[in-house]
């Protein structure tokens, strides 16, 4: 997985990756897919309810894969597919065996420019975070690579 280039630029590649590897969890059972849990601290509290406040952030699992198909259509329509982390799909730890089932093919079909982390809360408190009280939310999609890294950095 190649990290955003701002992150090798400011030397912050290597810690970033050793807190991305520090635990993973197969996306599903029987996956050949393991994904990055991440524990929530007030930074990354912080980052994610930024992102929202910028418009940068897609809330839902519906509205997440509709916009990564809109995006990988045009990305293949100008030939321009990299296999760069530009997009943090973050999932709560209460999803369905469907729901991560349908992750893995969303991975398999978005290629290295979405990386998928767990965060280990619930639905409920990522949308108290959200600031979208009484409201469950599974997935965000972190769409802007300014977020992306911000969100990053906050795991060191």
């Amino acid at each position: 997985m190649k990290l955003p280039k701002q992150l090798e630029t400011e030397n912050l590649e290597a810690g970033i990756r050793a807190a991305l590897e520090k635990e993973s969890i197969e996306l599903c059972a029987d996956s050949s897919i393991s994904i990055p849990v991440l524990h929530l601290n007030p930074e990354l509290q912080r980052q994610i309810f930024s992102a929202k406040s910028l418009g940068e952030l897609v809330v839902g699992s519906r509205a997440v894969e509709k916009t990564l198909e809109n995006e990988l259509r045009g990305l293949q329509n100008v030939n321009n597919q990299s296999d760069r982390v530009s997009r943090l799909l973050i999932v709560t730890n209460d999803g369905s065996p469907r729901f991560y089932r349908q992750l893995e093919f969303l991975h398999k079909n978005q290629g290295e420019r979405v990386l998928i982390c767990r965060l280990d809360i619930d639905s409920t408190l990522m949308g108290d975070i959200l600031g979208l009280k009484d409201k469950q939310v599974k997935a965000i999609l972190l769409n802007r690579k300014d977020s992306v890294v911000n969100v990053l950095k906050s795991l060191l």
